[in-house]
């Protein structure tokens, strides 16, 4: 059925040659089997977010290392085996589990990998096993495709990185995901496989599995797959903020009229504050407001509970009721920027726990990641928004000029989203952590940041 679609396209890359010694994996990264893998020898799990058709993120997916793992292709599957089980070892030590109950979490790995007792580290539900078949033998055996069935009973998700050259139907419809990597291909022949992959659909509907665009590089490019109909997206098009235009809104209505209510049911002010300090939006006004002239405070304000008492509750609900006028919902932009503000501001505090000398400072690492991203938020540079807000100095030297004791901090939860393995390293020897602790810290930090986002719907 899809021959004459595969006729369109021609291989582009030669596969890197063939290498079945297990010593060269030490050559492409850090890793050990699962077997030999002590407590402390960790690699850092990067991830990498994948949104939806609302602009919301779906799921991330984990790796060990970007260019490692691209260098895999071609390699041999004791090699490529290796390299699976050490980033489900990675998985599993930090609890990723935790993360699913609303979200998928996408693992790459070798077939061959299904067959790895290290596999039940992993939870079943809303794990996806992204299949990827060797470029030099993109065949699959019956033993192979049974094991795909099996790991499907056994409650997990599959799905495939598929190649238009080397695609396998049998596998194909077996899969619940479809991961194509868009920029090898142009747009008409996108097009020209969303009609055929649409054709193997009941009565010519769509097909068994979700379409996701991958590697996706700019906005422009996102576009085209939107219309082409993918239902999820994935690449650096999320992060590369310069090539978006600023957001349409300011701050979630949802939250307000949450903590509207809360002042109505006489909800305590640490819950209050706790509530408002979790968005950077409503934090930056609130202190803003708190700290203007016309308030003729004798000092500046830089603690949420201080100031809601200062305010009173009267006082502080005729000003939220005011601001409920100038909010729009949240687009897909805010919602992503706002989700990395928040996972930088929770893994920072949580890493402040672990050093020595800025235990007393949690709360100060916890605004500088929330309000890292404010100039993405806001449309306008950070220098000029800070101007308006009174922070901790501390807060304002990372922030603005990458100094201070709380800058290593962030330079790390940077490094984290960057998913370059140096970066990480460097970020978390200057902060005196090691791998493990981040990618603990990391993960509880993406746990909290989806309950929040929960909330704000």
């Amino acid at each position: 059925m899809l021959e004459k679609f595969r006729s369109l396209f021609r291989k582009r890359d030669t596969p890197p040659p063939e290498d079945t010694s297990f010593r060269r994996l030490n050559e492409l990264a850090p890793l050990r089997s699962a077997e030999t893998t002590t407590e402390g020898d960790h690699s850092f799990v990067c991830r990498e977010p994948i949104l939806n058709r609302a602009g919301r993120i779906a799921g991330y997916e984990f790796l060990l290392h970007q260019r490692i793992n691209s260098r895999l292709a071609g390699r041999s599957a004791t090699i490529r085996r290796a390299y699976d089980e050490a980033l489900i070892l990675n998985l599993s030590s930090v609890g990723v589990g935790s993360l699913l109950e609303h979200r998928f979490a996408f693992v790459g790995m070798s077939p061959f990998s299904l067959s790895s007792p290290q596999l039940a580290r992993l939870p079943s539900t809303n794990t996806v096993l992204m299949l990827e078949l060797p470029e030099e033998d993109s065949s699959l055996d019956a033993g192979l495709l049974d094991q795909v069935r099996l790991a499907k009973e056994q409650g997990f998700h599959i799905g495939y990185r598929a190649r238009p050259e080397g695609m396998q139907e049998e596998l194909l419809m077996l899969c619940d995901f479809v991961r194509i990597s868009t920029p090898t291909y142009d747009g008409l022949q996108l097009a020209d496989w969303m009609r055929h992959l649409r054709k193997m659909g009941d009565d010519g509907g769509r097909p068994p599995f979700a379409l996701i665009a991958a590697d996706i590089e700019t906005t422009d490019d996102f576009q085209i797959c939107f219309r082409a109909g993918f239902d999820y997206f994935h690449g650096p098009f999320v992060t590369r903020r310069e090539d978006w235009h600023p957001p349409r809104s300011q701050i979630d209505s949802t939250r307000v009229m949450q903590i509207l209510s809360q002042l109505r049911s006489e909800v305590e002010v640490p819950i209050l504050a706790e509530n408002i300090r979790q968005d950077a939006i409503l934090t930056y006004k609130l202190l803003r407001y708190i700290n203007s002239a016309a308030n003729g405070l004798q000092q500046e304000i830089t603690s949420i509970d201080h100031g809601l008492v200062l305010l009173g509750r009267e006082r502080f609900y005729r000003w939220l009721s005011l601001l409920l006028f100038d909010v729009q919902k949240a687009g897909p932009l805010e919602r992503v920027l706002i989700e990395q503000a928040l996972v930088r501001a929770g893994l920072m505090e949580r890493l402040g726990h672990r050093i020595e000398g800025l235990r007393s400072r949690t709360d100060h690492l916890f605004l500088t990641g929330l309000f890292s991203l404010l100039d993405q938020l806001l449309g306008s540079p950070l220098e000029r928004i800070l101007v308006d807000v009174a922070l901790p100095e501390p807060v304002v030297q990372a922030l603005i000029s990458d100094a201070g004791p709380l800058a290593p901090c962030l330079r790390l939860a940077v490094a984290c989203e960057s998913g370059d393995q140096e970066q990480m390293a460097a970020g978390a020897a200057a902060c005196g952590v090691d791998p493990a602790a981040v990618n603990q810290d990391l993960v509880a930090a993406l746990v909290w940041a989806n309950s929040v986002g929960e909330v704000q719907g």
